[in-house]
């Protein structure tokens, strides 16, 4: 009677725990923030990384170009010097001219420094801003403007370039642990044009005088930007810093300053610079090759230049044969120091000149660049490097270099094979012998031994074919597999891979190293790749590319294999290729385009779509044409043939008719 009378009463106990804790889970999915359920979701069906593990965000800002407003100048907390570029040196154990040589600490900048830098009160002549400067502070004796030099300006020169030789051993014994040596050495050539450019971005630093602006080869325009000859240019009236417009407006300010420029240097003789004064064991002259340098978009010099020597991405060595007899253009990165002005041009002084070509530079590449792992700040200068390398130079040549080496490749791949079958037929003997030597059945070992051979005979024959197919058809061959398997053999190598793009991310370029220029980020699957991804980083896209598109189909990238990076996915870690190229192919068709118009994806009034519509409407045309006419052909076809089966029926019986009756025929 009890547990009757008690059963009501615990089953609404039961109903009342039930209702009270739905209704704290409705209260606690009310109260928790949207985006957290959405991101955990995205989390867990998204086979993507989130965009904070995306290749570089550690170092980069992600953002959405399509929808970002115009950049504005860089605000008051952009400091400077970085803190990566001091060299805790102790001063005690150094000299005075080593003292001078190190980038500023945090006394040497102005007081108001933790509230933005007022550049109006700096004197550039004094103030340190990298680890390459050289002798910031020293009274040069360079008459600007004057075209020849004096003794006492020659003398400045020796000094200076002695200075710049020594400057890399001062570098590599002051950086701290952990710091690669090189990293800091060629990172510092850019810190002061950045700094310049802040400057002048705040309003702080004017430019003026009779200037032809140059184009910037980087920007994809082809011509000229021409200024007004005498209009004074401040941050409010020019719509860009001109780092050879500012060398030619402040020539005091930039002596023995490192200046970066890419160009193309025609040397024209050697120059003897005598050195005054010259210690015992230093140089007493200096042999230099003077030359001509212009820009990469235009003709005309721009600078004189004076280089001890040169170097290419075939030989790394340093050399000093000079093109001059037949003198030959050479297209080059300049990383050297400001002299004077020598007429109404700068003068600099270049340690050794970097000749640009189609092919990367894999020496360095090797040198500098850990694979397995995530871009590092020591990388970061190469990186950069190699995308301005890669944009610059001929992409149709960089397809035929990318094609060579896949060809020979292949044919390694091939005699590799041969390498291989002769070693496991060595081992097939070597087991026979030492079977029958140990008293085994001969007959026995001698069925295994000819089974043995068969069998890799025939693997040898099936793998040689295969190989002889490719070689014929390279497109079939899967690059993307032994570029994954063999990651040290194609570091540093161009290559070609085709495929659909399904992401497409931008993100700015470093500020110091690429001026903040945007980057472009996209994961290429290719056809052999099983779902894993190639890492494409590009500084432009195609025309009307749509980024936003979920799938992007008929797309081909020629770039340089720069290292196997890591990221995190779905809690694990992954490896993917990662592929520096200047330019992206996207070749779609016209069924392609106009799928991308009917989602949203393309502008229907682009070009392109113009164009695939003009191609589709004209197919079903011809489709038209072409089908009436094998029509118009069947039907007489089936006429005719009707027509002679009447005629052979009709005369079938007439023969019947006109025969006397048989009894045969009855």
């Amino acid at each position: 009677m009890n547990r009757h009378t008690d059963r009501p009463g615990s089953t609404a106990r039961v109903r009342h725990c039930v209702c009270m804790q739905i209704l704290a889970t409705v209260l606690l999915a009310v109260m928790l923030p949207p985006s957290l359920c959405s991101a955990r979701m995205q989390a867990a069906n998204d086979e993507f990384p989130e965009l904070e593990r995306m290749p570089f965000s550690d170092r980069l800002r992600s953002i959405d170009r399509r929808s970002e407003p115009r950049r504005p100048a860089p605000s008051a907390g952009d400091d400077f010097p970085s803190l990566n570029d001091r060299l805790p040196t102790d001063p005690d154990d150094m000299s005075a001219d080593e003292i001078r040589s190190l980038p500023p600490q945090a006394t040497d900048l102005p007081p108001d420094s933790s509230a933005g830098i007022d550049r109006s009160h700096i004197d550039w002549t004094v103030q340190r801003v990298s680890a390459v400067d050289l002798e910031v502070g020293r009274e040069w004796r360079f008459e600007h403007g004057s075209a020849t030099m004096t003794p006492a300006e020659e003398s400045d020169y020796a000094d200076l370039i002695r200075l710049a030789l020594n400057r890399r051993r001062l570098i590599t014994s002051g950086i701290p642990d952990g710091v690669a040596a090189e990293s800091a050495w060629q990172s510092a050539f850019y810190r002061f044009e950045q700094v310049r450019r802040q400057a002048w971005g705040q309003g702080n630093l004017t430019l003026s005088g009779r200037v032809t602006l140059q184009l910037d080869p980087f920007s994809g325009q082809n011509g000229t930007l021409v200024s007004p000859l005498d209009q004074n240019f401040s941050a409010a009236g020019q719509t860009r810093y001109s780092l050879l417009q500012d060398m030619i407006t402040h020539p005091g300010e930039f002596t023995g300053r490192p200046v970066v420029l890419y160009g193309i240097f025609t040397p024209s003789g050697t120059v003897k610079v005598a050195a005054s004064g010259a210690l015992e064991g230093e140089e007493s002259e200096f042999a230099v090759q003077r030359g001509t340098f212009r820009s990469l978009s235009r003709p005309g010099s721009i600078a004189v230049v004076d280089a001890m020597g040169f170097r290419s991405s075939v030989e790394s060595d340093n050399s000093t044969a000079w093109p001059v007899t037949p003198r030959r253009d050479m297209p080059v990165l300049l990383k050297g120091w400001f002299v004077k002005l020598w007429g109404t041009s700068p003068l600099l002084f270049a340690e050794s000149l970097k000749v640009l070509s189609p092919i990367p530079w894999r020496a360095e590449i090797m040198d500098n660049v850990a694979n397995r792992r995530r871009l590092t700040s020591d990388e970061s200068w190469l990186y950069h490097e190699a995308l301005r390398q890669l944009q610059v130079t001929s992409l149709p040549a960089q397809r035929e270099l990318a094609r060579e080496q896949q060809l020979a490749r292949m044919k390694q791949l091939r005699a590799d094979l041969q390498v291989q079958i002769v070693a496991d037929r060595q081992k097939l003997e070597d087991r026979f012998q030492r079977e029958t030597a140990s008293g085994a059945d001969k007959n026995d070992c001698q069925r295994r031994l000819e089974e043995g051979l068969r069998r890799l005979q025939r693997q040898l024959a099936a793998r040689d074919a295969r190989f002889a197919g490719w070689l014929k058809q390279p497109t079939r061959f899967p690059l993307f597999v032994d570029v994954f398997q063999n990651p040290e053999y194609w570091q540093g190598r161009l290559l070609t891979l085709r495929g659909h793009v399904r992401r497409v991310m931008t993100h700015p370029g470093d500020p110091q190293l690429f001026q903040g220029r945007p980057l472009h980020e996209l994961w290429l699957f290719t056809e052999d790749g099983q779902h894993i991804p190639t890492v494409v980083v590009c500084p432009t896209l195609p025309r009307d590319f749509p980024a936003g598109a979920e799938i992007v189909d008929s797309v081909q990238v020629t770039g340089c294999f720069f290292k196997t990076y890591v990221y995190r996915a779905q809690n694990e870690t992954r490896v993917a290729p990662l592929l520096l190229a200047g330019h992206i192919e996207w070749l779609p068709t016209a069924s392609q385009v106009l799928s991308l118009v009917r989602d949203g994806e393309l502008p229907a009034d682009s070009p392109l779509a113009a164009q695939a519509r003009e191609m589709d409407t004209d197919r079903p045309e011809d489709l038209l044409v072409l089908l009436t006419a094998v029509l118009a052909v069947l039907v007489a076809m089936t006429v005719w043939s009707r027509v002679q089966k009447d005629r052979r029926e009709r005369q079938r019986v007439l023969r019947l008719v006109d025969e006397p009756a048989t009894f045969r025929q009855t």
